[in-house]
């Protein structure tokens, strides 16, 4: 048998309820990990929330949990490249399980970490580094030099973006709330924008000398996008990745037009396109990920709980309490 925390119904944080389970098997292609550590996303505040996209939604009783870290107990046909035993962090679709003892995973987004990576620091990893990954390396084609700015930098995904974007050698102006302004220095900003209290276009255009940024990885979007595309330098690339403010705002055909000659580029990120679409690729670049990882590139912030305490999790996160990742650890 093995347990987990469930959405037994949509509400408040205090709908989740642990369940019991049948100790699931893997199929071909598949591999059961018994996990020690999960992380707590806005996807998963969604969902027990019931305000999924229409279609979307998972049929409840639903086990949250789309990324963790463990111990791989058993291997389907034909899984090649991982062992029993060997220590493992993965990433999975909506159902993975992660809020429970066992998740059964495709092989292709399991990998394995190393014995002076910790179960908290990998699970904290994957769906924030992949994103930061992904959006900087193949959406923002990031060359040393480049000067990238990243909205939310205080968040799991900002706080890995400038990780990332340190390590290539890029320039980070990072937007942070008041409060925030200490830790985005500490993950690496070259600069700190103060967007409540300062203006972030006019402040982008002072750093920069006019010229604008190369790329920026925007999860607000509303009103920003616009903002964006000015503060955009020729051949820029904006990246939205969420829509925290609600989808663009705006005359989005006016503005693309107004900026014509800056020949911009205006992309959109859901890392699980790439994670559906382009499994190989996915797999490789979640290897280097876990390779940075072991050499210290990416040190995530992360905030503990047990898995019991999975409802004050979300109450944290729907607050914006904690910088950096929370994780539930499980027994």
């Amino acid at each position: 048998m093995s347990y987990a925390i469930s959405i037994t119904e949509t509400g408040a944080p205090e709908v989740l309820q642990r369940i019991e389970r049948e100790l699931p098997a893997p199929a071909k292609g598949q591999v059961r990990v018994r996990n020690h550590v999960t992380a707590v996303n806005f996807i998963d505040t969604i969902i027990r929330r019931g305000e999924m996209p229409a279609g979307m939604m998972p049929a409840l009783p639903h086990v949250p949990g789309v990324e963790g870290a463990g111990v791989i107990e058993a291997l389907g046909e034909g899984v090649e490249g991982l062992s029993v035993g060997d220590r493992v962090a993965w990433m999975g679709p909506i159902g993975a399980a992660g809020y429970g003892t066992h998740s059964v995973i495709e092989a292709p987004y399991v990998t394995p970490i190393s014995d002076d990576t910790s179960f908290e620091a990998a699970a904290a990893l994957p769906v924030n580094s992949m994103t930061a990954w992904h959006m900087l390396v193949n959406l923002g084609r990031a060359k040393a030099g480049d000067t990238v700015l990243v909205h939310a930098a205080a968040g799991g995904v900002g706080t890995m973006i400038q990780h990332i974007a340190k390590y290539l050698d890029l320039t980070i102006i990072a937007s942070v709330s008041t409060d925030k302004q200490d830790y985005a220095r500490a993950q690496g900003a070259d600069y700190v924008v103060d967007y409540k209290t300062e203006n972030l276009v006019e402040r982008v255009k002072e750093i920069t000398n006019g010229r604008g940024v190369d790329i920026s990885l925007n999860p607000i979007s509303g009103e920003s996008l616009k903002a964006d595309m000015e503060m955009l330098a020729p051949l820029g690339t904006v990246v939205l990745f969420g829509f925290l403010a609600g989808p663009p705002v705006g005359t989005f055909g006016e503005d693309m037009a107004q900026h014509f000659q800056k020949s911009i580029a205006v992309r959109v990120s859901d890392i699980y396109t790439y994670f559906n679409a382009q499994p190989e690729a996915f797999n490789n670049d979640m290897k280097t990920v876990y390779e940075l990882a072991g050499k210290g590139v990416l040190q995530p912030t992360i905030t503990a709980l047990p898995l019991s305490q999975a409802a004050e999790a979300h109450h944290r996160l729907e607050a914006g309490e904690t910088a950096g990742k929370l994780v539930l650890t499980i027994d």
